[in-house]
């Protein structure tokens, strides 16, 4: 256990929190696999993957409002929320494309495959941090 002299950190819920990052990560795949269903097979798009608020609406976006930020993370949580609501925009994007035009373009799949990257590895960078913290906490 540790006995240091920050109470922000000691008192921090990292059990809750990585739990519920888990759960968020697995939610927000099932978001981005639908949308890429959606656009291999020219299917009509739901709301939840075309309205411009949908980052709001997303399970990540209400797990990062549920739990505090974990003491010095910031700056890396702002990026994730940053790079959360690109990919929602760029998803949109690529639906509203494929819809109007029976294919999305190549440029547009490449950008939304590299925000889909930089998210995953950014999350993955948060929650490798947090468990570092968690163990340095006991």
């Amino acid at each position: 256990m540790n006995t240091g002299s920050n109470p922000s950190v000691d008192a921090f819920p990292y059990d809750e929190f990585i739990d519920g990052l888990e759960e968020a990560i697995y939610w927000h795949n099932a978001w981005y696999s639908r949308g890429m269903r959606q656009l291999l097979f020219n299917s009509p798009a739901n709301e939840d993957l075309l309205a411009r608020d949908a980052h709001l609406h997303c399970k990540l976006a209400g797990f990062f409002g549920y739990l505090p930020t974990p003491p010095g993370h910031e700056e890396l949580k702002s990026q994730i929320e940053d790079l959360h609501q690109q990919m929602h925009a760029l998803m949109r994007e690529a639906l509203l494309e494929a819809g109007q035009s029976q294919s999305m373009s190549e440029d547009t799949f490449d950008e939304l495959e590299e925000a889909q990257a930089s998210f995953f590895i950014t999350l993955h960078g948060l929650f490798r941090k947090v468990m570092e913290d968690k163990c340095a906490a006991r």
